[in-house]
């Protein structure tokens, strides 16, 4: 019970907007942003398809060492010749150090070509949780960003 008396007092309610009518305060609905201008989607648009062509380029190169390091096994697995464990463990350590840079870099081409199509269809720069524009600030840190930082903040909590 007490803890029920505690989170009411943390809650604090809201005039309703007759309250305000009556008390002379001002009811204002929150203001819409403009969308973002042409050439501003333009640019963002530009840094999401370099950003998907380096990390395209990535992922080709995780791609070729893990094709060498295969190749590289089949060879000492015909010698007679006998690794060492602790190269073993170097080679296996790198081989699952590129498997999740790989992985890492697929989730981030996933986010920007998620990115490229809300551009296509016109949902871009906008918060999926609360449907409020995203600070054009945090769009050029992160241009695949699909949350708000409130939301973001609320989410990693």
């Amino acid at each position: 019970m007490a803890v029920k008396a505690a989170v009411k007092k943390k809650v604090k309610k809201k005039p309703s907007a007759g309250a305000k009518a009556r008390s002379g305060a001002k009811t204002s609905a929150p203001k819409a942003k403009a969308r973002m201008r042409g050439d501003e989607t333009e640019k963002f648009r530009e840094q999401l398809l370099e950003e998907q062509v380096r990390l395209e380029e990535e992922l080709q190169e995780i791609e070729k060492r893990a094709a060498h390091v295969d190749e590289s096994d089949r060879a000492t697995e015909l010698s007679s010749y006998e690794d060492h464990p602790a190269d073993l463990a170097s080679e296996t350590f790198e081989r699952e150090k590129d498997l999740a840079i790989g992985e890492s870099v697929q989730h981030t081409l996933h986010k920007v070509i998620n990115a490229l199509e809300k551009l296509d269809r016109g949902t871009y720069g906008r918060c999926d949780a609360c449907a409020r524009p995203i600070k054009k600030a945090r769009l050029r840190a992160l241009p695949f960003a699909t949350l708000c930082v409130e939301c973001q903040a609320r989410l990693e909590r």
